[in-house]
């Protein structure tokens, strides 16, 4: 294999997203001493065990992009953090079998997510027939909206109990994270890659209009991130620009720490780097610690699951936050259907199973890629 140029800077990039990861956790631990992420320093048994995650960068090298590719950094991102921090966790689990079984989930979720390559059939799509998905998915989004404010809107803080001020059934929350999380980003993409940019700019006032409903900050943080994103896997390889859309925030988080910390105020900081990075390591070190102590859920947190069998839990973040007092977490699936649902010792197998699960979405995803590449600028097109 003859590794080009992009594949060389991607191979220096992730060792590089490392460092910073580091440095933003010790910093967390500086900044929030309230909350469980433990403060640490240059520590040579934790920089010497945490130096075992370079080994998955080969595998980031070699891989083609792909909705897994992205799948696959975030969990690399959760999994690095874990395992550095619990070196220092004061939680009463087995640090080191903990530490392994989490290494051993990646890698087996990594097999399905970034090492396929099989084309799915689907039936063609006309430009036509797009444009009529794209509308009816928007006009889903309104209706999911109005259904929301039918049962009230807050302004309210984001840090206090606005969040919870109104109670909707559970079933539109889950309609208004698919929305919010899925198909409003699918809509801009949509729009903005044929040059529409007047509907993408719709797409992103909608998405505020979402904030009185969640009182969620990553709302406000939409018409921000969606754009950069683009622009971000517009200009550089998708490989290298999944990197860089984790490290530029990082390094915009810690420049803020630097600079106003001196006065405590960490906005910025908690925003990206508390909430972006550190949250999904910590929430792994919380579960760890929560089921070396409480009986499994054997996967009952599912709600189709949940009404077949009797489940000793409700919903897993509130239940978690009520004890750890750091909030109300939502985990990857290393933590809710690997170690909350079978334990550390078969973490690692649920985890091939998930990561089985998104492949398929992976190669449809690159399937419908294909098949709508003449739709496209070429400046997309051209690395996809």
């Amino acid at each position: 294999m003859t590794l080009t140029r992009d594949d060389l800077v991607v191979g220096v990039t992730i060792p590089g997203f490392f460092v910073l990861s580091v440095a933003s956790m010790i910093a967390c631990g500086h900044a929030f001493p309230a909350m469980h992420v433990w403060r640490s320093g240059i520590n040579a048994q934790a920089a010497l065990g945490t130096a075992i995650m370079v080994a998955f960068v080969p595998a980031f090298v070699a891989a083609r992009f792909s909705f897994g590719y992205l799948v696959g950094f975030s969990l690399l991102s959760a999994v690095f953090g874990f395992v550095w921090l619990s070196f220092f966790s004061a939680f009463d689990y087995p640090h080191a079998i903990a530490r392994w079984a989490m290494i051993a989930a990646l890698a087996a979720a990594m097999i399905p997510l970034m090492l396929q390559n099989i084309p799915v059939w689907r039936p063609g799509l006309s430009e036509a027939a797009v444009k009529r998905i794209a509308v009816l998915l928007l006009a889903s989004c309104l209706a999911v909206l109005v259904a929301d404010v039918s049962y009230g809107a807050n302004l309210g803080d984001p840090y206090g109990a606005a969040r919870t001020a109104v109670v909707r059934p559970a079933l539109l929350n889950y309609l208004t994270g698919i929305m919010i999380g899925a198909v409003l980003p699918y809509l801009f993409a949509h729009f903005a890659s044929r040059r529409r940019w007047m509907p993408a700019a719709g797409v992103l006032l909608l998405a505020l209009c979402f904030y009185p409903v969640v009182n969620n900050k990553t709302v406000l943080l939409l018409p921000i991130w969606l754009p950069f994103l683009f622009w971000l896997y517009g200009r550089f390889d998708p490989r290298l620009a999944t990197v860089v859309a984790f490290l530029i925030p990082m390094i915009i988080g810690l420049s803020a720490f630097a600079i106003l910390g001196v006065d405590k105020n960490y906005i910025v900081f908690s925003t990206i780097n508390l909430r972006f990075v550190a949250i999904p390591s910590l929430a792994l070190d919380q579960y760890a610690d929560f089921f070396a102590h409480h009986e499994l859920t054997r996967f009952c947190q599912i709600s189709i699951l949940r009404y077949m069998a009797a489940c000793p839990y409700g919903e897993l973040g509130p239940t978690l936050g009520a004890i750890y007092q750091d909030g109300n977490f939502n985990a990857s699936f290393l933590a809710t259907e690997g170690i909350a649902s079978v334990g550390l010792a078969l973490a690692p197998v649920s985890a091939f199973v998930c990561g089985l699960t998104l492949s398929v979405g992976s190669m449809v995803s690159s399937t419908c890629r294909r098949a709508s590449s003449r739709f496209r600028p070429a400046s997309l097109s051209r690395r996809s």
